[in-house]
């Protein structure tokens, strides 16, 4: 999901949550959607790739920047 269809699913309440999770083959954060009916869509920025980013700063302000008030963070240990 690239910026402008994040913005506008949100906007539309198709979107009910930003997780933010640790990528899963690079060193760093990814930004997880989870829309109306439970899928995860990967967000990827203004391009429509998978973005990583290096900190859990950078990824949480991105969330909060689309319009998300509560980001969830999953950590695995």
């Amino acid at each position: 999901m690239d910026h402008d269809e994040a913005l506008s699913a949100l906007h539309a309440g198709d979107l009910v949550e930003a997780i933010v999770k640790p990528a899963e083959d690079a060193n760093g954060w990814m930004l997880v959607f989870v829309t109306k009916s439970r899928d995860q869509v990967v967000y990827g920025g203004h391009t429509g790739s998978e973005k990583v980013y290096h900190t859990l700063d950078q990824a949480t302000e991105l969330a909060r920047e689309i319009g998300f008030h509560k980001i969830r963070v999953e950590e695995e240990f």
